[in-house]
């Protein structure tokens, strides 16, 4: 009987931490508005501040899509596994938001969904893709153009972790060098010795490094396979 007490009471620790390491759904900071089978999680009102976790169902049918988000004071937002999709200007300035998690079912993101258009920059510190961002197709920056925005804001930001692949990227605020956690990753705009610019994208399975050469004119376009 003992053992089955003691058994019972680890059996809770062990449940009871993982409830509070998991993150819940952030319910009453949101509404839901039909569309299609699922719904479109939104917020609440204009008001809404903060942390922000977005479910993949709500009363029994699939969050289909985020939106909506356009001028509130969010200050990280977590899109929970089995969401595909955030609408075209979601979260269009939300000047406050410094982390993004992407959940590894997200396909697509809209035009302009991370554009800051009043204050030009981002206070955009940390991306997590828990998915490769190559899965999201259906992205202007993910296809060569389209989508970004002015120059330092949340798309272009979040364009260039993207080369990195599957992981958290964090920077500090306003730079412009991602570092990959958990390892490292060369994507950036780094200056030569010499003084040319060079930008550098990692993808993982090989290395594109492309930039003006500033004394003899041309252009450098090299790609370094790993091995």
């Amino acid at each position: 009987m003992k053992k089955k007490t003691l058994m019972s009471i680890v059996l809770l620790a062990i449940i009871g931490t993982s409830a509070v390491l998991a993150q819940a759904p952030t319910l009453d900071k949101l509404k839901f508005g039909t569309n299609g089978a699922g719904y479109t999680a939104m917020p609440k009102d204009k008001n809404v501040t903060g942390a922000v976790v977005i479910p993949a169902t709500y009363d029994g049918k699939s969050v289909v899509s985020v939106n909506g988000f356009r001028d509130t004071n969010i200050t990280s937002v977590v899109i929970l596994e089995g969401v595909p999709e955030i609408g075209a200007g979601a979260f269009i300035d939300c000047n406050e938001l410094t982390s993004i998690t992407f959940p590894s079912t997200l396909t697509y993101i809209g035009s302009n969904a991370f554009v800051f258009s009043k204050t030009r920059t981002s206070k955009l510190t940390s991306i997590t893709f828990n998915g490769s961002p190559l899965n999201i197709t259906n992205w202007g920056p993910n296809k060569g153009g389209g989508s970004v925005g002015s120059n330092k804001t949340g798309d272009n930001l979040i364009a260039s972790a993207i080369a990195g692949g599957q992981g958290t990227y964090t920077r500090s605020e306003g730079g412009e060098v991602w570092t990959k956690q958990g390892g490292f990753s060369l994507s950036g705009v780094w200056t030569r010795a010499d003084g040319m610019k060079i930008t550098i994208a990692d993808n993982g399975a090989n290395i594109v490094i492309t930039g003006d050469k500033p004394n003899n004119g041309g252009k450098l376009n090299d790609t370094y396979n790993k091995r």
